[in-house]
C-alpha cells in the first residue's frame, strides 16, 4: 500500500509565446491563478529577474508553485508541490496551457515521502562485485610474481650448470 505525504508536479513548457514569458507581470498572474486553481492560499512570494531568467515562487500552507522562465529559449519550468495529497496539481495545467501557450508541454508527477510502516530501503551493495574484481587483480598480480620468480630462479640454476 502506498502512503505518500506529498505530490510534486514538474512541468516543462517548450516553445512558449515570447510575450508571455518575458513579462514578469504576466508570469505573476499565471502563478497566482495556478495557486488559486489548486486551492492554495498564497502567504508569501519570491521574485527574481535578470537578463536571462525570471524566477517566481508562491508559497502557501504546505504547498508552493514556482516558475522559472527563460525568455531567450522560449522555455518555462514549473514546479508545483503539495504536502496535502488531496490537492490535485494537474488543476494548474489548464492555466499553464492557456497563459503560456507552449508548443509542447511535458509533465512529470512524483509522489513524495513514502511513510508506509513496512517500507524498507532498497539498498544494493556492490561491494561484493567490487571485492571480487579487486581480488582478481590481486590474484593475477600474485600469479605474475610467482611466474617471474620461477623464471628468475630457473635461469639462475641454469647459469650454474654451464652452457647448453
Amino acid at each position: 500500500m502506498d502512503n505518500f505525504i506529498g505530490k510534486h508536479l514538474l512541468v516543462d513548457c517548450y516553445g512558449c509565446v515570447q510575450e508571455e514569458i518575458t513579462s514578469s507581470k504576466e508570469l505573476i498572474s499565471v502563478m497566482n491563478q495556478a495557486a488559486k486553481n489548486l486551492g492554495i492560499e498564497v502567504e508569501d512570494t519570491f521574485f527574481h529577474e535578470d537578463e536571462e531568467e525570471i524566477t517566481l515562487a508562491a508559497y502557501g500552507k504546505k504547498a508552493h508553485v514556482c516558475i522559472h522562465a527563460y525568455p531567450q529559449l522560449g522555455y518555462a519550468a514549473v514546479d508545483i508541490y503539495s504536502f496535502d495529497c488531496d490537492i490535485l496539481p494537474a488543476r494548474a495545467m489548464a492555466v499553464l496551457r492557456s497563459a503560456l501557450e507552449p508548443e509542447k508541454i511535458r509533465a512529470t508527477s512524483v509522489k513524495r515521502g513514502n511513510i508506509d510502516p513496512d517500507m524498507k530501503p532498497n539498498i544494493r551493495s556492490r561491494s561484493t562485485a567490487m571485492h571480487k574484481f579487486k581480488n582478481t587483480g590481486h590474484h593475477m598480480t600474485q600469479a605474475g610474481k610467482k611466474v617471474a620468480n620461477f623464471m628468475v630462479h630457473r635461469n639462475e640454476k641454469r647459469d650454474t650448470l654451464g652452457p647448453e
